[in-house]
This record gives structure tokens, C-alpha cells and sequence, in this order.
């Protein structure tokens, strides 16, 4: 009994390691402490970015969304998500600010409200991108698959 205890509660906090925090604080923190290196699949360094998030990014995906685009699942299912690490200093430097997705229903919509979007630019919550279908997302998500740009597959 106590053994299935245990392996319901390590399986319980792996879970929830592969998912961001839906909270602006808890995920800054989750973010900072670089949960997301410990389960997500990352692209294999830096590189220039091709969008808004500044010189350089590495996109992280987390094991739903890596399974559903291995599977050619679209759209992908609620708690798939991204981390984007923003390299706004250059690619030799650690990450300065960060950029996520979390699938928070099981259709995007027209307006991308099935996603949650987070974007830091230094590493704060003062000037954060924070909410449901923000259109400073969306004016340039909506273009990809099921709301995701990233060229990267696993």
C-alpha cells in the first residue's frame, strides 16, 4: 500500500512538471528554476529567431506536445505546451526572458483562446504578456499549426 502511495505521488509530480503553472508568479518560478529541462525535449541550441521574441530563441516542447506531433496530431490535445527561451544578449549567454503556450482546451478557436500565453523579455512579471488568446500573440500564432510557428520537430 505504501509503495503504490509513492508511486502515485512521484507519478502525480512528474505530471505536473510537464505542465506549466497557469499562474503568472508560479510559472515565473517554475521558469527560473528550469523545470521544464527535466522533461521537455528541447531544439538542439540557439538559433536566430524569425519572429518578435528577439535575436535568439530555443524552443523547449513539453512530452504531450511532443507526442502529438510525432503522432500528427492536430490539434493537439489540452496540456500540450512550449517553452521558448529568449537569448536576447546573444546564443553564448544564458537566457534572459522567456515565451510559453499551454493548451488550455482542446480547441484553439478563431482566436487562439485555447491557448495561455506568457511572454517575459527580462526575466520579471512587470511587463509580462500574460492571458488567454492575447492578440499580441495571436496576430502571428494563428498562422501556425494549431497556433505553433516553430519550424522544430522531435
Amino acid at each position: 500500500m505504501i509503495l503504490l502511495g509513492t508511486l502515485m505521488a512521484s507519478s502525480a509530480r512528474a505530471a505536473s512538471l510537464a505542465v506549466p503553472p497557469q499562474g503568472k508568479r508560479a510559472l515565473l518560478a517554475w521558469l527560473k528554476a528550469g523545470t521544464y529541462q527535466t522533461t521537455f525535449t528541447p531544439e538542439p541550441e540557439p538559433h536566430a529567431s524569425m519572429s518578435a521574441h528577439g535575436p535568439y530563441v530555443r524552443t523547449w516542447y513539453s512530452p504531450m506536445l511532443t507526442e502529438d506531433l510525432r503522432a500528427g496530431r492536430i490539434p493537439f490535445r489540452k496540456g500540450a505546451a512550449m517553452v521558448k527561451e529568449l537569448y536576447l544578449r546573444g546564443p553564448d549567454e544564458p537566457p534572459v526572458g522567456y515565451s510559453v503556450m499551454r493548451k488550455l482546451r482542446s480547441r484553439s478557436r478563431l482566436t487562439g483562446r485555447g491557448w495561455l500565453f506568457y511572454e517575459t523579455f527580462d526575466g520579471t512579471n512587470d511587463a509580462v504578456s500574460f492571458g488567454r488568446g492575447l492578440a499580441v500573440c495571436t496576430g502571428c500564432h494563428r498562422t501556425g499549426v494549431d497556433y505553433l510557428r516553430s519550424a522544430f520537430r522531435p
